[in-house]
C-alpha cells in the first residue's frame, strides 16, 4: 500500500467505477511505442484492439493499478501527456457533442466540468471566476492519494488543451497554465498549450479569457444542445446514485480548498439537509470534521512528497492560516496502513 493511503480511501476506489477510455487510449499508445503490452500479466484482459470484451466499466482501483503498470513499463513519467494527445476529441462521446453545439466556450467549458465523469474521467474540475470575466479551471485526482496523480492530471490538461481547438473561436482562449510537473519535453508542451506554462507550481490550471470565452460559437445549435443534455443527465443521474457519499463529501471539500465549506453548506451542495448529512456520515462510523482531517492530511503528505512548495504555501493549500496548524496536524494524525 502506498504510504499515506487509508485502507477506507481503498475500499471506496474498489467500488467506484469508470468507463475505460483512458485504458483504451494508453493501450494503444503502448502499441504505438512497440511494447508488447497484452503479454503483460494486467493488460491481458483487453483483446487486440484494447478493447474489454463483455465489460464496459473498471473498478477505480483497477484503473490505477493499469496505469501504474503502463508508466513502468514504458519507462516514461510523462505518459499521460502522450496518451492525452493521443485521444480525438470524439472520445468524450455525447458530451463532445453538448460542447461543439454550445452558444460559447464559457457554456462548453462549464459542460464538461459537469458531465466529464460520463467519460470516464479520473478527475475534478473546479471553476473560479477572476477579475474582468476570467476564468480559471483547477485540475485534481478524484481521490488525493491517487498514485497515478501525474499521469491522470497531465492527460487530462492534454485532453482538455486538444478539444480548444475543436471550438472555434477567433483568438486562442488561454491565458496561462500552471502545472506541478515539468515533463521532459517541456517545449511540446507549450507548443500545444501556446500560452506561457508554468511549471512546478502547487496546482493544475488553465486561465481562460473572459473576452474569448464569451465569443459567440459558429457551430451552437441550441436544439441539439438541448436534447443531448437531457440524455447525460439522465446519465449522470445514475452515476450520482451509483457513488459513495464519501467520495462525494470528499470531492467537495477538495474542490472548494482553499477555502473551507461548513457542513452546512457541503450538505447542500449534495442535496442533503444538514441533519441527513450527520446521520449518514455517522453510519459510515465518521463525522464531517473526520472527513476534513483525513482530506487534510491526505492532501498535505502528497504536497510534502512532492517537495516542490513550502510548509507556508501547503498550509494555505489545505485550508489552515498559518503553518502552526499543518504542524500540529501533521503530529497529532497519523495514516492508517497496512
Amino acid at each position: 500500500m502506498e504510504p499515506g493511503v487509508s485502507t477506507e480511501l481503498l475500499a471506496r476506489q474498489e467500488r467506484i467505477s469508470i468507463t475505460p477510455q483512458i485504458l483504451f487510449h494508453t493501450f494503444h499508445e503502448l502499441q504505438h511505442r512497440g511494447l508488447p503490452i497484452r503479454q503483460d500479466p494486467l493488460w491481458k484482459i483487453f483483446n487486440a484492439d484494447g478493447f474489454l470484451p463483455g465489460r464496459d466499466r473498471l473498478t477505480f482501483l483497477q484503473s490505477q493499478q493499469l496505469l501504474l503498470r503502463a508508466t513502468e513499463l514504458a519507462a516514461d513519467p510523462d505518459l499521460g501527456l502522450a496518451v492525452g494527445m493521443r485521444q480525438p476529441f470524439a472520445s468524450m462521446g455525447l458530451v463532445a457533442s453538448a460542447m461543439l453545439a454550445s452558444a460559447n466556450l464559457r457554456q462548453a467549458i462549464s459542460t464538461a466540468g459537469k458531465y466529464h465523469r460520463i467519460t470516464g474521467s479520473m478527475i475534478e474540475f473546479e471553476a473560479v471566476a477572476l477579475a474582468g470575466s476570467d476564468l480559471r479551471i483547477m485540475i485534481r485526482p478524484r481521490f488525493i492519494d491517487s498514485p497515478v496523480r501525474r499521469f491522470v492530471m497531465q492527460e487530462a490538461l492534454a485532453v482538455i488543451m486538444t478539444s480548444l481547438n475543436f471550438i472555434k473561436t477567433n483568438l486562442h482562449p488561454v491565458l496561462q497554465v500552471t502545472t506541478p510537473y515539468k515533463p521532459k519535453d517541456a517545449k511540446r508542451l507549450q507548443l500545444l498549450c501556446n500560452c506561457p506554462v508554468l511549471f512546478e507550481q502547487p496546482e493544475l490550471s488553465i486561465t481562460f479569457s473572459g473576452k474569448v470565452l464569451d465569443q459567440p460559437n459558429i457551430q451552437s445549435d441550441p436544439f441539439v444542445y438541448a436534447e443531448v443534455i437531457t440524455v447525460l443527465d439522465q446519465v449522470l443521474k445514475t452515476e450520482v446514485a451509483d457513488r459513495d457519499l464519501l467520495q462525494w463529501v470528499e470531492s467537495r471539500i477538495i474542490r472548494t480548498m482553499p477555502q473551507i465549506e461548513n457542513i452546512e453548506a457541503t450538505a447542500r451542495a449534495l442535496g442533503l439537509s444538514e441533519r441527513s448529512l450527520r446521520r449518514k456520515l455517522a453510519e459510515l462510523g465518521t463525522s464531517y470534521r473526520q472527513v476534513l482531517q483525513q482530506v487534510r492530511l491526505a492532501l498535505a503528505l502528497q504536497l510534502q512528497a512532492e517537495g516542490s512548495v513550502s510548509r507556508e504555501q501547503i498550509a494555505y493549500e489545505i485550508g489552515f492560516e498559518d503553518a502552526r496548524s499543518l504542524r500540529r496536524l501533521l503530529k497529532q494524525e497519523k495514516p492508517t496502513a497496512n
